[in-house]
């Protein structure tokens, strides 16, 4: 039914069919139980319902050069008082409110939601291996100079501020670059941090690149344990210490690794050494090149 009201609300955007997508890749039903799951569904009749204030936001990701005013007027998004009454324009005041009552909860569950969906239906493709193959990686947003912003996300260089950043580390699908999960704070969070915060979305069946910089103990053992035949695979740094416990052919290793004190006095249930298989080789230089993994 609100999607069907939604289509009244296209009829005026003038690139309709560059979003035909959004009508039918969200199901109404996801927005229902994000809102009724986080208790933010409307309970009395409101110019913009907390329905149609999720459509707004997402359109306000799609359309991300119009202003919020520009995007609601596009959209013409408010509640008709009558069966016949064309939607109308709302007041300003209205689209920020309704932002306020609507929060973070009901987008964050919403996300989860549709990642879920969208993950079982187009992951199809696996390799030889039988794993869906993700990769996780990082990046950094400007935010708008305010003094909030400054105060919540500081600045990478604190020597030569310009714009408060906020840091964000992503889990996604290697293969249709869509994200599974993805975890925000300030740029002073380390990546590593918001990792793991991700591992509530490791899929089952998967193989997880990561990056040098993402190298700890603590972070692939909790990667391995927590999701259901989830592995991961990372490139060798130059200063990691090892003793070859076995060798399953040339340049194919099992290893053991030292856990660090540091590590340890964070989280006092780690062992104090761990294993990986490495595959590698040595370059000309004598450095050792190559992988490690679960």
């Amino acid at each position: 039914m609100f999607n069907q009201e939604m289509e009244l609300v296209y009829e005026s955007f003038e690139n309709k069919d560059a979003y035909d997508n959004v009508l039918t890749a969200i199901d109404s039903k996801w927005i229902e139980e994000a809102l009724f799951c986080t208790q933010k569904a409307s309970v009395r009749r409101r110019r913009l319902p907390a329905e149609q204030a999720i459509w707004l936001i997402i359109m306000m990701g799609l359309m991300r050069n119009c202003s919020i005013k520009e995007v609601c007027g596009s959209l013409d998004i408010a509640l008709q008082t009558t069966p016949d009454e064309v939607y109308n324009h709302v007041a300003p005041s209205v689209l920020t409110d309704c932002r306020k009552r609507l929060g973070e909860s009901p987008m964050s569950y919403l996300f989860s939601t549709t990642c879920a969906a969208w993950h079982n239906v187009i992951i199809t493709k696996k390799h030889s291996i039988g794993l869906t193959l993700l990769a996780v990686d990082g990046t950094t947003f400007r935010a708008q100079d305010t003094p909030e912003n400054r105060d919540a996300f500081g600045f990478i260089s604190k020597s030569n501020p310009v714009y408060p950043q906020l840091r964000m580390v992503s889990l996604h699908s290697t293969h249709t670059r869509m994200l599974l999960g993805a975890a925000f704070d300030s740029c002073s969070v380390g990546e590593i941090t918001l990792a793991k915060r991700l591992l509530t979305d490791i899929p089952e069946d998967s193989l997880t690149l990561f990056d040098r910089c993402y190298f700890s103990a603590d972070l692939m053992l909790n990667w391995q344990q927590f999701g259901i035949n989830a592995h991961w695979l990372t490139p060798v740094k130059k200063s990691m210490r090892y003793e070859v416990i076995e060798r399953y052919g040339d340049n194919d290793l099992l290893i053991e690794m030292p856990v660090s004190p540091q590590a340890r006095t964070k989280n006092p249930t780690l062992p104090e050494t761990w294993q990986a298989r490495m595959i590698c080789y040595q370059d000309p230089k004598g450095d050792i090149k190559g992988f490690i993994t679960s």
